[in-house]
Order: structure tokens, then sequence, then C-alpha cells
């Protein structure tokens, strides 16, 4: 057994012999690692990103979490030891991870930064066994164990390997009461790492974790949902649970209080010592609440006072000037289907976004949108529309909507209008150009109910 595999099983031991009272545990625990400056194989732009942006979600959460960003061999032991007695009998215990991840004959390995691998014997003393990380959440006790993996982005090894290597990820069993294990994408398949600050797999997650009455069930379910259509079809995020009872990222309000973790046995408690009493996970809300405005660069951003009051429109990015046209967010509003804004990135225009927010909050009933560089028929054709998109509001809920390839005005509602202080447009698949990449949108209003 090499040093790490030794370490490993010394630290399941201690967990599986510890009493819950043995160390000071936090209610809700979680491990977060990003790795994407790897030394010996490609190197990958967003899970840093992606870890980042979960670890402080779930802080926000109130989330006691171990960050490991660009982690080696060393980093990941440090993380997992202290990760296992943090999270030792638990209410909580979370485990996210984002970077190379592969399977060799059946096992799923997760790679440190520093990890070289030139044949299947490397892996043990390399890398991560994925089981290992379920053994430690198993042993530790915790009531509810969740383990997100956004490691399947594509094969890493060499050649060489290429006979006991399959594409992605194996299936993993959650086969310990109270554990759900998410994966991006299918077993077996890869997942994107996307063309914008963060895969599809984790912005579907930051932005659905902290809403409020979403079952973690049900929130998957609208994580892949959103997945789905982001990346045109090519990524279906899986999920395997056994859990026991429910459980609220963002609280439960719809009767006053907030969810508990149940125990396996109906009607049973468990004393988890002085530190931390049988109490309620997360904090119900029952008053209506808007989140934050995404961050956008004040250069990206234009304003307008004619719409019931100061309106601003802010982009993820934008074309460099080009001809004498500019190609900033002031296009969108300024009812001229001859001027666009275009996406300033490499690639499609993918994970680029438009946020719409308000001076005050506003009943808003949908929006108008003229797809595309509407310039005339040649000019649409020439660049990318956006063909399936994402529209997410101050309450946190999500929309996906569809448009036609058409240079036409048109109409999304709600269904009812909703109060908000944002919406936020991102581009989930495009219909491609015939000359250009770049995903043009002429005109993107808001409609006002009130």
């Amino acid at each position: 057994m090499t040093e790490i595999g030794k370490a490993i099983a010394g630290l399941i031991i201690f967990l599986a012999i510890a009493g819950p009272g043995s160390v000071l545990a936090a209610g809700k625990t979680a491990l977060v690692i990003g790795n994407g400056a790897y030394q010996a194989m490609p190197s990958l732009r967003n899970p840093a990103n992606d870890a980042n942006l979960i670890s402080n979600k779930l802080s926000a959460l109130g989330f006691d979490v171990v960050r490991i960003i660009d982690g080696s061999r060393q980093d990941f032991w440090d993380g997992l030891k202290l990760f296992g007695r943090k999270s030792q009998g638990a209410d909580v215990a979370l485990v996210f991870y984002a970077g190379h991840g592969v399977q060799v004959n059946g096992r799923n390995w997760l790679l440190p930064v520093d990890a070289e691998i030139e044949a299947s014997t490397d892996l043990p003393a390399q890398a991560l066994k994925a089981n290992d990380l379920l053994e430690i959440m198993e042993a530790s006790g915790a009531k509810l164990k969740l383990v997100f993996l956004d490691a399947c982005r594509n094969n890493p090894l060499p050649r060489s390997l290429s006979r006991g290597a399959d594409n992605g990820l194996a299936r993993l069993e959650a086969n310990a009461a109270g554990m759900m294990i998410a994966f991006a994408t299918s077993p077996g398949d890869v997942a994107l790492d996307g063309s914008g600050n963060n895969s599809p797999f984790t912005g579907a997650l930051a932005r659905l974790i902290d809403t409020p009455d979403l079952e973690v069930r049900h929130l998957m379910g609208k994580v892949r949902e959103s997945v789905y259509v982001s990346t045109g079809e090519r990524q279906l995020p899986w999920l395997n649970e056994a859990l026991i009872g429910e459980f609220y990222f963002g609280g439960k309000s719809s009767n006053g209080t907030a969810p508990v973790v149940q125990s396996s046995t109906p009607g049973a408690t468990e004393d988890v010592g002085p530190a931390k009493a049988t109490a309620p996970l997360t904090v119900g809300r029952a008053e209506p609440r808007h989140l934050p405005a995404p961050p956008y660069h004040r250069d990206l951003c234009r304003s307008v006072r004619d719409l019931g009051g100061t309106v601003e429109f802010c982009a993820s990015s934008i074309l460099d000037p080009q001809f004498g046209n500019r190609y900033g967010p002031g296009n969108l509003f300024d009812q001229n289907p001859s001027t666009a804004w275009v996406e300033g990135v490499q690639g499609n225009g993918s994970g680029q976004k438009i946020l719409i927010s308000f001076d005050r909050p506003r009943r808003v009933a949908g929006f108008q949108i003229t797809n595309g560089y509407a310039k005339n028929r040649d000019i649409y054709r020439k660049n990318a529309r956006v063909k399936t998109a994402m529209v997410t509001l101050s309450d946190g809920s999500i929309q996906d909507v569809s448009l036609p390839d058409d240079m036409s005005a048109n109409r999304f509602t709600f269904g009812a209008p909703q109060e908000t202080t944002w919406l936020e447009f991102e581009i989930g698949s495009v219909f491609a150009g015939s000359r250009y990449a770049d995903t043009a949108v002429s005109e993107l209003v808001p409609i006002f109910a009130d």
C-alpha cells in the first residue's frame, strides 16, 4: 500500500472508532477542491473559478468550508484529514470536486495538479481514489453526505493507458443511508469546461443552490434541466441517492420552519454532544428576498431613464469596435435593430450574459428580444444567434427559453408578473453563423407590469 493509501486508511479507521463527541464537529462541513493548473497534463481554465464560487455560496449558507485550489498530493491529504475530522458526527458533510478525473478499469481517480501518470500502476501513489472519499464520509458518521463531481471534462492520460481508461467517470453507488452523488454528466460521458467563467454544471448549481423551498433532489432536477438545455442537449447530469428525509440548502419557508435531517429510525434523534444540538440545519425565510445583483465591470454597463425609472444594462463581454460599429449593451435598448450587442469572447458565446438591473423592485411580466444582428438578412445569417438561454431573477428563480431563428421581435412571459430587482440573460446554445462565431442580440428589454 502506498503512503497516501496508508494515510487514508488510517484516517478512515480513526473516524470509524472515534465517538461522535471526540472531536468538535460543525453542523455543516464541506471540502471544496478546484484543480486546473496541472503540471504534467492539460490545464483546465475553470475549476479554480468553480471551486471559489461554490465555496463562497456554501460559506454564505453556513458551511464550514475546507477549500483547496490547485492542490498537490500533500494538499489533498491535508484537506481530507481536516475535512474528515471536522465532519465527524456532522449534520451535513459535502464534497465538491472540479478538475481532472479519470476511470481506469472501472475505478475513478481524482488527480492532484502534481500527478505524473505514465502507467496505471502510478495511480494509487499519484491520485485519490473516489471511493476513498465516500468511505471517509461514511466513517465520519455525518447524517447527510453529499458529493458533487464536476470531474469528467476530458481524459488527460497518455495513450499508453488508453486500453484501460474510458471516457468520463464510472458509476458510483450511493450505498450508505443519507448519501447523494451527483455527476456533472452521465457515467462514461465527458462534461464541458464551459466557455465562460464557470462550467455549465457548476454555474447552474451555484445559481440554484440557495433557492428557498427547493429540496435537494428537486434542486438537482433543475440543475440537470438547466445543463441539458444550456449545452444544446450534449450534457446530462446524473444523480444517485439514498437520502433519508429532506434537505433544503436555501431553507424551507412554506410552513415557517426549517427542515432537519431525519434519523433512519423514525422519531429518533442523535446526541451529537454539547457543541451541536439537534437544531434545524437552515433558517426558514417567510418574507420575500432579493439576491444581490451579480457583479459586472462598470465599463461594460449602460443606463437608461425612460422605462419608468433607471434601468442598467450590463454585459459580461463586448466585441471590440469594427468598421466604425460599436457593440456595447446600449444597443440593446436603442429601439434600433440595425445595432446589436455582440459578445467578445473566443468561441460561440455560450455562457455569456446580459444583466438588466432596476433602481427599485419592479414587477416584470417577461421580456422582448430581437435575436441576432438584425441589420439585414445577410448580416443576420453571418453572425451567430441565440438558440437557448437561461433567465434568472433576483429571487433565484430560473426559466429556460428557446428562441426561434428569425429577425422579428419575440415576447416571452413568465406566466405571472414577478417582482424582481434584476434579470440576467445567459446564452446557452446558439444557431451558428455562416461566417462569424460571435453571437449577437439586437434588442432585449423587460416587459413591465407595474
